[in-house]
């Protein structure tokens, strides 16, 4: 029976060691969840800024996407008014080769 005792007292001290070694980990995994949750928190702001630097990128190329369209059209519109100067240069050199027929004759 001096055995059992003993026993007895060698099972309480590995249960005593065991919810001690639990409690420690526990402790350390409430730290870890802190850290996790910390960790994710700014994770998650960084996001949100992200998707607003984002947004602000995709206004700014929107923007940029109709100046382009508005300088194309001021091209062509320029190119439109160069080509009516030059038919308009061809009448008068016309006119003055005929001028100068007339005169010459």
């Amino acid at each position: 029976m001096v055995g059992t005792g003993n026993d007895s007292q060698k099972q309480l001290l590995s249960i005593i060691c065991n919810f001690a070694i639990e409690k420690s980990e526990g402790v350390t995994l409430r730290k870890q969840i802190e850290t996790l949750k910390s960790e994710l928190s700014v994770a998650n702001a960084e996001l949100e800024k992200a998707k607003c630097c984002k947004e602000l990128v995709e206004q700014e190329l929107k923007g940029f996407e109709l100046l382009l369209v508005l300088s194309e059209a001021s091209v062509q519109t320029l190119e439109e008014r160069v080509s009516l100067i030059h038919n308009d240069m061809s009448v008068v050199e016309f006119d003055s080769e005929t001028l100068k027929v007339h005169i010459m004759k």
